[in-house]
């Protein structure tokens, strides 16, 4: 069975996933999105998991971020875009 055309993917989810957080997205967009989520508990696991992330990064001040901290995350988002990249 071939999905609808105005399904979203998994993949398509991720990719968008800060536009729905910034309340940037079109109302038929989010409503994609949402109706992706309805269908789909490994997404909805992605989003919770978004939340919970920035939610607490979000308590954060720059003092309590140590230099060793900023660099291991600069890290993880550097490989992260190579492996992005790479695909």
């Amino acid at each position: 069975m071939t999905e609808p055309a105005d399904d979203l993917t998994c993949e398509e989810l991720v990719e968008v996933i800060t536009d729905y957080f910034d309340g940037a997205m079109h109302d038929a967009d989010r409503a994609r999105f949402e109706r992706h989520l309805a269908e789909c508990s490994g997404c909805t696991e992605v989003v919770s998991q978004f939340r919970t992330t920035i939610e607490v990064a979000g308590r954060l001040t720059e003092e309590q971020v140590t230099s060793d901290q900023r660099e291991a995350m600069r890290d993880v988002f550097r490989r992260w875009r190579e492996d992005g990249a790479a695909s």
